[in-house]
């Protein structure tokens, strides 16, 4: 199954147990992926160059499949009952090339697994990437962040250092709200990296 066929999954269940705090009457167990954002309208020709996307690494405590949620004293929890289709890592990543391939910008984007060279390496770090309930109760406010950094190959050159937000409330305290508005922040922050990545590239390949 190729990325782009991902689909979110998932039952429309009660928020299940956070650390025992919440308590759920209904299905024990779903599992939910992310579909990357819409690509943006058609613009400038493809960069005549191939975009190495690196496995992302993750911050401390969101490296699992775990749906992680930020209490008000700012322990990290997990939604019982509840998971991601693959570890954040792999997650973000397959949402990364997806974006990337998307938007068009350029002539082939591939992973580090593939036998094909790349002329530009994307570094990534999810800094963020967690459902943040207010002291006041009511639903969370979903918050990813993504860093990376944006490197020509053969030159073994830094191109760019760049950070990207999504942030997104959701409709509801439920899981499938949550995890549509995991979506949403993804969505903004995946926009936001693939358009500075691909303007700092082209900037890049203009001074060459």
């Amino acid at each position: 199954m190729s990325h782009r066929t991902w689909i979110l999954l998932g039952a429309a269940l009660g928020l299940a147990g956070c650390g025992g705090l919440f308590q759920t009457h209904e299905t024990p167990h779903a599992v939910y992926v992310l579909r990357p954002p819409a690509p943006p309208p058609a613009g400038r020709a493809p960069l005549a160059a191939t975009l190495v996307v690196a496995r992302p690494r993750a911050a401390p405590g969101l490296d699992g499949e775990r749906i992680v949620v930020r209490l008000p004293d700012r322990r990290l929890d997990a939604y019982a009952g509840a998971e991601w289709g693959a570890p954040v890592p792999a997650l973000v990543e397959a949402l990364l090339v997806d974006a990337f391939r998307g938007a068009g910008g350029w002539q082939a984007v591939v992973t580090e697994e593939s036998a094909f060279p790349g002329r530009y390496l994307l570094q990534t770090e999810v800094a963020d990437f967690a459902a943040a309930y207010g002291g006041a109760g009511g639903a969370p406010t979903v918050h990813v962040v993504i860093r990376g950094e944006l490197g020509l190959v053969g030159e073994r050159r830094l191109v760019a250092s760049l950070e990207a937000r999504g942030e997104a409330l959701a409709a509801a305290d439920r899981q499938r709200e949550v995890a549509a508005a995991f979506e949403a922040a993804t969505g903004q922050a995946l926009a936001a990296l693939v358009a500075a990545a691909d303007a700092a590239a082209l900037g890049a390949d203009a001074h060459r």
